[in-house]
């Protein structure tokens, strides 16, 4: 159980961390173009799900309970680091 535990906690730390690192690239973009921001994101966001689950499949053998615990962790964590980095860094508003 205790690898298990790992690997939430894992994906909740690695959600966190990528969805900060997502709105700042948002920003980035943002600042450039909205659209390109807007869609920049969307893309970027679908690839780290896509390349979690696909990494995820190759490396772990879960349950369907298991699953939806890691799904859980990790969408909150990616909340949390949305959550964080949009309170904490405001984007340059000149447009």
């Amino acid at each position: 159980m205790l690898g298990f535990t790992t690997w939430v906690a894992g994906a909740s730390i690695i959600n966190a961390v990528a969805a900060g690192v997502l709105v700042l690239v948002m920003y980035s973009l943002m600042e450039r173009h909205i659209g390109l921001g807007a869609f920049g994101a969307i893309g970027l966001g679908a690839a780290i799900i896509y390349a979690e689950a696909t990494l995820g499949e190759q490396m772990l053998t879960v349950t369907v309970s298991e699953m939806k615990i890691l799904v859980i962790a990790a969408a909150v964590g990616a909340a949390v680091g949305v959550t964080a980095t949009v309170l904490t860094v405001k984007p340059s508003s000149e447009i």
